[in-house]
């Protein structure tokens, strides 16, 4: 398996209520091991690590190092497993891996990124999902196991949605498919739901650039896009909430609650 992986999907989201309203795009991402981005920054002259490039990827973008103010303060791979240790302080942890869109041209927005540890025998032990918005706060729900994880929210990701309700979060991978769920609710009645469904390919040269076109890929295109649908949301009346104080803890608990 090569450290870095390019991942083609299409993204979803769905508004069940107040207010009816949906999003469908392509969307690129990269798939790395973290243990490995020495050996992913030579897959392709058009992509590397920490530095410029038209696909690249930059610890500073994630984790303690965001936090931080984008300054390099622990390498992610040791950070998930810092983590591990505590969520689940008898697993070793043997392989961390990291779903999450790439910077484009030194330009990158990650609503969500995913990190998954694990053991020796390639059981999943943990899964971190680590949440940004667009005021540069971040917060991370970390759930045991490879199942379905439910987590309270307690962190504004939208001013059209309140923070209150809790996530249903579910990710499902193998050699070359990836699936990723987001099921909002609001008093056990849902309120959004977000899928990610990609596919895996070696990240080359070749590949980057079909993709990158094939998805409509471009610097600031998250964004971009983020506002777009909030304008629209407006347009239609959503109630429109205004950023509380972020929570004072970095990451908090997701219960795991079995299969589905």
């Amino acid at each position: 398996m090569d450290a870095a992986a390019l991942v083609t999907s299409r993204i979803i989201h769905t508004r069940h209520r107040p207010v009816a309203h949906r999003l469908e795009r392509k969307g690129l991402s990269l798939w790395l091991d973290l243990d490995r981005l020495d050996e992913a920054a030579w897959q392709s002259a058009l992509f590397s690590i920490g530095g410029f490039n038209l696909l690249s990827f930059d610890e500073r973008d994630h984790g303690p190092n965001f936090v931080a103010g984008r300054r390099i303060v622990e390498p992610l791979a040791s950070y998930a497993r810092r983590l591990a240790q505590k969520a689940c302080p008898d697993a070793v942890i043997d392989r961390v891996m990291l779903l999450t869109f790439p910077r484009i041209l030194g330009q990158v927005f990650n609503p969500i990124s995913v990190y998954r540890c694990y053991d020796a025998k390639g059981a999943v032990q943990l899964t971190i999902y680590e949440v940004r918005n667009t005021f540069g706060d971040m917060h991370s729900y970390v759930g045991v196991g490879d199942t379905l994880h439910d987590a309270d929210k307690i962190f504004h990701v939208s001013p059209f949605l309140p923070v209150t309700g809790d996530y249903k979060l579910k990710m499902r991978n193998s050699d070359d498919e990836m699936s990723l769920l987001i099921g909002y609710s609001i008093d056990d009645q849902p309120t959004l739901t977000a899928t990610l469904r990609g596919t895996l390919s070696r990240l080359d040269s070749n590949r980057i650039i079909t993709g990158l076109i094939g998805a409509g890929q471009f610097p600031g295109r998250p964004l971009f896009s983020i506002h777009l649908e909030a304008f629209k949301l407006w347009r239609k009346k959503v109630p429109f909430f205004s950023r509380p104080i972020p929570p004072e803890a970095a990451w908090s608990n997701a219960r795991s609650k079995g299969v589905e």
